[in-house]
């Protein structure tokens, strides 16, 4: 570039009024991406914590006998247990069990099963009518057999949602809070005897006194997530 247009170029000034637009679209391009992650992030977190403590999903649908019967028995017998079961949610299960089924293999997916029957036979034996486990009200030689079980299935839960491993990108102690945080969670939400059907809870909805629980459990799940949405 030239002297001559280098000294043209320097005696332009830019409008302030310019100025102040190009910062604010910077600013609202930021927003938007940083609402996005957010959104991402809440997506995933939900995912987890659905897949994690298997809670059935509201809708309507007709089937026949499925994957989901070896676990439940039925759809009926199901409903009798958790109030808000529903048979699209039945199918939903059905689906990711047949996905397991498929990439697993035989040894494998038998071995995953083992685990899984374990948290939905807990499931019918300890869950409130939406299937919270409130972990403070049953054995503790029972709520360290779901934990272990949990620790095997976690890593096949995220597969199945298309995460990353959560096993395998925390340390030993992380993965082990982890799921201490998802049976927190189920926990407090069971406590609460919130309807959990309806989405996703906020902290405000709970009582004060399991609110900062529920925080902290949900602050370290959010975490996870971050880095499981970490290229």
């Amino acid at each position: 570039m030239s002297n001559n247009l280098k000294q043209e170029l320097a005696k332009i000034e830019i409008p302030m009024e310019l100025h102040e637009k190009s910062k604010m679209g910077v600013k609202k391009a930021k927003l938007e991406m940083e609402s996005k992650i957010k959104r991402r992030v809440r997506k995933r977190l939900v995912s987890a914590i659905l897949a994690a403590i298997l809670i059935i999903p509201t809708g309507a649908f007709a089937y026949q006998s499925i994957l989901a019967d070896g676990l439940y028995g039925s759809f009926e017998n199901l409903k009798k247990h958790i109030a808000t079961a529903t048979i699209d949610g039945y199918m939903i299960l059905n689906a990711k069990l047949s996905k397991a089924k498929g990439e697993l293999g035989e040894k494998e997916y038998k071995k995953f099963k083992e685990s899984l029957h374990i948290i939905t036979d807990a499931k019918l034996d300890y869950g409130d009518k939406y299937g919270n486990i409130d972990y403070n009200q049953i054995p503790s030689k029972k709520e360290d057999e779901i934990k272990r079980a949990l620790m095997e299935l976690q890593p096949y839960f995220d597969k199945l949602n298309g995460n990353k491993s959560s096993k395998e990108i925390l340390t030993p102690e992380e993965y082990e809070r982890y799921v201490e945080e998802l049976m927190t969670y189920e926990k407090v939400l069971a406590q609460s005897g919130i309807d959990t059907s309806k989405g996703p809870i906020e902290v405000e909805q709970l009582p004060k006194e399991l609110q900062g629980e529920f925080q902290q459990a949900k602050n370290f799940l959010e975490y996870v997530t971050n880095k499981q949405l970490q290229k």
